[in-house]
């Protein structure tokens, strides 16, 4: 009897233990979450599920929250009919075409928003201009990256900026269907933006005439040397009523082209040492290497100004 009782204390005994190693393992199941980057979204329009699907990957790549953009009246496949008087023809040929969106959006606890859309009729779909109108992307880095068998981005994003001047738009990147994750790695590095709530665009502040605005800098070797000769206070000279410009002391390094579009808030550095804020959009046959951007640039003063920049 003695015996039978060790044996039964010793089942008991191994039930308990093997009960505290499951709960255990439960409880390391629950701990191992994605943990997500609330510093980015993933934001995104899909009529066919081909974006979606780039933009699911998008998110898994950074570990970021992904968004739907759903339009108040889901699109079926005689809408997307380009060889008919469809309803996506009479859209994109519609300058004040601005379809609803259904779904509430919050970007405002995102710092860097990934845009994703299919390419309509070489640009984006009017319901991203809805999405822009409706949202406040004040200090967001909006990357864009779009779905497309052959039509590249640049269009729609040269687009977007000229739609509006103050949004901060990186280039972006053309996807098709079968994009590999490689593909995914290389696009998100190309960006080169930190997927950390305590990393970002680095600033300056610049105050022009007494008001202040923020220069978000570019990361190449000539905002670094720049940074480097701050604080500095310029008289700027007026030119062709599009932009400001003044010559530095020192020589920075350079990295020219040509942008082929100047958008309001543009700061650039022409040749080696001549500093260009541009106040105005407009088309340009120079080269340029851009410093950083302004935004929410209001009309300059005519004629010259004085202008402090400073960390």
């Amino acid at each position: 009897m003695r015996i039978k009782k060790n044996i039964y204390i010793i089942i008991l005994l191994l039930l308990a233990l093997t009960g505290c190693i499951s709960k255990k393992d439960n409880n390391k199941d629950e701990n191992d979450v994605k943990k997500y980057n609330n510093n980015a979204v993933v934001l995104y329009f899909s009529a066919t599920g081909t974006t979606k699907k780039i933009a699911e990957k998008i998110a898994k790549e950074l570990n970021s929250d992904i968004v739907e953009i759903i339009p108040e009246i889901e699109y079926k496949s005689e809408d997307l009919n380009y060889n008919s008087d469809c309803r996506a023809n009479r859209e994109q040929n519609d300058v004040n075409a601005r379809p609803k969106i259904k779904n509430k959006i919050d970007i405002s606890r995102y710092d860097i928003i990934y845009l994703g859309y299919p390419i309509w009729w070489g640009t984006t779909p009017k319901i991203i201009l809805t999405l822009i109108d409706t949202y406040d992307f004040t200090n967001k880095i909006i990357v864009p990256f779009c779905t497309s068998g052959s039509t590249d981005i640049t269009g729609s994003v040269n687009d977007l900026r000229n739609y509006n001047p103050n949004l901060n738009i990186k280039d972006g990147k053309r996807f098709s269907l079968n994009d590999n994750d490689k593909n995914i790695k290389s696009f998100l590095d190309d960006n080169k933006i930190e997927n950390t709530n305590n990393k970002g665009v680095k600033s300056v502040k610049a105050i022009i005439d007494g008001k202040e605005y923020i220069i978000e800098l570019e990361d190449n070797e000539t905002s670094k040397s720049f940074v480097n000769m701050l604080p500095i206070e310029l008289k700027m000279s007026e030119l062709n009523n599009n932009e400001k410009y003044a010559y530095l002391d020192e020589k920075l390094p350079t990295n020219a082209s040509n942008p082929k579009n100047i958008n309001v808030g543009d700061v650039m550095l022409y040749q080696d040492n001549c500093l260009v804020i541009f106040y105005k959009s407009f088309e340009t046959s120079y080269s340029y290497t851009k410093i950083g951007h302004i935004k929410n640039l209001s009309e300059l003063n005519a004629g010259n100004v004085n202008i402090k920049i400073e960390e």
